[in-house]
C-alpha cells in the first residue's frame, strides 16, 4: 500500500558479493520491482549490499526471499 507521503530507505544485504556494485543494484532492482512498495536500489560502498528505498514496511525476508528464488543470491 503506497502511502504517497514518505519514502524509507532500507539497506539490505545480500550475502554475497555482487560487482560492479551499480550492476548489482540494476539486477536487484529489476527483480524487486514486483514488490510494489518498492521505489528504487541504490548501490552502497559495499558489494554484498544494497538501499531499497520504498513507500511502505521494510519487507527485506520478503525482498531476500525473492533474490534467493531468482538465483541472484
Amino acid at each position: 500500500m503506497s502511502t504517497g507521503e514518505f519514502v524509507w530507505a532500507t539497506q539490505l544485504s545480500l550475502g554475497t558479493d555482487l560487482t560492479p556494485r551499480s550492476m548489482a543494484a540494476a539486477l536487484v532492482r529489476s527483480e524487486l520491482y514486483l514488490f510494489p512498495e518498492v521505489v528504487d536500489v541504490l548501490p552502497t560502498d559495499r558489494a554484498d549490499a544494497v538501499v531499497i528505498v520504498h513507500d511502505g514496511p521494510a519487507r527485506p525476508a520478503a525482498w531476500r526471499a525473492e533474490l534467493e528464488e531468482a538465483g541472484i543470491i
